[in-house]
């Protein structure tokens, strides 16, 4: 399986934890690539995805809204697992549940109310 680990990073931590998510699904013998969500041209190619943003004011960044509202419809039709990164008090409050696992996301709209 190509899975692809995408993130959206403020100060790098959020590609920190990208990485080591990254290196844990490697030792499971899949196939990964750990890229910026801005970085990736052509998402199809993935099988499956793990996204993940920096939270700030209670939000994923617009580069990670805008990735799952452009694709939005392959999501939907890919096993997705998402994850945020922020400090406690930017975290509380997020409407966003956590997800564990893989999971199949339902449409962007679903998605981005929950962002």
């Amino acid at each position: 399986m190509h899975v692809w680990v995408g993130y959206a990073t403020a100060h790098g931590s959020t590609r920190d934890s990208a990485q080591r998510i990254g290196m844990r699904l490697s030792a499971a013998e899949l196939h990964v690539d750990v890229r910026a969500m801005r970085e990736v041209q052509a998402a199809p190619a993935y099988e499956a995805f793990v996204l993940g943003s920096a939270i700030h004011s209670q939000a994923w960044l617009p580069e990670a809204k805008d990735f799952v509202r452009l694709d939005g419809v392959l999501l939907g039709i890919r096993p997705v697992w998402l994850f945020s990164v922020g400090m406690p008090g930017a975290l509380r409050g997020l409407a966003c549940e956590t997800v564990v696992g893989w999971k199949r996301v339902p449409g962007p709209t679903e998605v981005l109310e929950g962002l």
